[in-house]
């Protein structure tokens, strides 16, 4: 089987797509990565063949539409913007897709972008295979208020998913036509969830069920949750990033156990403030730092015998070295520090991360809040509920029950396999290119 696995945003969008690709390799088959530029060498790293996907990451973060216009309080205008994005960045997307997908038995990507993949893979008459890191579907385990500080009751969770794809549709939906006529497709009917909900292709869920009760049950066969993706040791080998470097390994071995924080690829709002906390408050505490420092360079310039800064690390092998963890909640970071059994702190910015601190917080094995709410006070609190031993022992205990990455991988794989082969004996009707 040939698949073209296209992924954008960061690293820790990527990276998952990497090791399910790398996977399917060892399983016989063909895997093209299609990725953001900034992003292509990372993804050959691990010696698969690497193409570039849209613009680079950065580049869009840093843009007007996104520092200024998603970012607005006013809602028409972050509907615009997220139009604009759609109708920018997609057109190419959807060729660069549309040339990839020469030959291919299926698309996999993942939610965001998902009317790229949905489109070529209609255009193409193959499968598109979704492959999430959160809850993106109606659902009443996991909901989108807790970005307002709501746990909400699952018939209103349900309700604010069906409310929120619906505006992101409508917002989209003259860019999202022009795209599809693009490709001679007709207009679309409605969300993109939906038209995937109907086919009998399943959204595989790379995340673990124990961070969301209830979820699997309520979704079934059809969303299965297969557990976090990660790579594996061959793969960070070949990433030069595998085990702890001399250096580290002796910093570590020094002293107690550290605190490890980091904030990927956030854009840090207050990093001075946010600075200031971090170093008085684990001062107070009496807490060594590790610091993975990220695209935005946080505490970079910090080093000395209590603060380490570091930069890409091996997190089965650094983390278990660690006694709590404070990042920003993207759902890899979730899994790496909840699979080491360390109490975590998610300090989020948006998007599906106040999902995942909530979750860390109903669990009992951290807690959450918004980053640009951690201050000095909020953060010695956060640390102290951390560090508490109850904290401790239910983290200990979730990671004993979380499926592990290789495990997560072979049933993703499983999966994958199985809906090419439906497709194979009920074929989508090809278009001709």
């Amino acid at each position: 089987m040939r698949f073209v696995l296209a992924f954008s945003g960061s690293r820790g969008d990527v990276q998952p797509a990497v090791a399910l690709g790398a996977r399917l390799v060892e399983r016989g088959h063909e895997a093209v990565l299609a990725v953001p530029p900034n992003l292509t060498a990372f993804a050959q790293g691990v010696g698969l063949p690497t193409a570039d996907y849209g613009t680079s990451t950065k580049e869009l973060l840093d843009s007007p539409v996104v520092e200024r216009d998603l970012k607005s309080r006013n809602p028409r205008t972050r509907l615009r913007a997220v139009s604009e994005i759609t109708v920018h960045g997609g057109r190419q997307m959807q060729a660069e897709l549309m040339e990839l997908t020469e030959g291919a038995d299926a698309v996999i990507a993942g939610s965001a972008g998902q009317e790229r993949a949905l489109n070529v893979s209609a255009r193409r008459g193959i499968p598109y295979i979704p492959l999430h890191y959160c809850p993106v579907r109606r659902n009443g385990s996991a909901s989108l208020l807790t970005h307002i500080g709501v746990d909400a009751p699952a018939p209103i969770a349900r309700a604010s998913w069906r409310l929120v794809e619906q505006l992101l549709w409508r917002a989209g939906r003259r860019g999202e036509d022009t795209l599809r006529a693009d490709l001679g497709l007709p207009p679309s009917q409605g969300p993109a969830g939906d038209e995937i909900a109907a086919s009998a292709t399943p959204e595989v869920q790379a995340y673990d069920p124990a961070l969301f009760p209830g979820l699997d049950r309520e979704w079934g066969p059809r969303r299965p949750l297969v557990g976090f993706l990660g790579l594996s040791t061959d793969d960070r080998v070949r990433l030069g990033e595998s085990g702890v470097d001399a250096d580290t390994d002796t910093w570590l071995s020094a002293g107690p156990p550290p605190v490890c924080v980091g904030f990927g690829s956030m854009s840090v709002p207050n990093p001075q403030g946010l600075r200031r906390a971090v170093l008085d408050v684990t001062e107070e505490l009496g807490l060594r730092v590790l610091v993975t420092s990220g695209w935005s360079g946080f505490l970079s310039d910090v080093s000395d015998d209590r603060v380490r800064v570091v930069g890409a690390i091996d997190h089965d092998a650094v983390l278990p070295r660690c006694v709590a963890a404070v990042h920003h909640g993207g759902a890899g970071s979730v899994g790496a520090s909840l699979r080491a059994g360390l109490p975590t702190v998610v300090s989020w910015v948006g998007a599906d991360q106040p999902m995942w601190g909530n979750a860390v917080r109903r669990l009992g094995v951290g807690t959450s809040l918004p980053m640009a709410a951690t201050d000095h006070r909020r953060l010695r609190s956060a640390l102290t509920t951390a560090l508490d031993p109850r904290t401790r022992d239910a983290a200990t205990e979730l990671a004993h029950r979380l499926i592990t990455p290789a495990r997560a991988a072979e049933r993703a794989a499983d999966l994958i396999e199985s809906a090419v082969e439906r497709s194979r004996q009920h074929p989508i009707g090809r278009r001709s290119s």
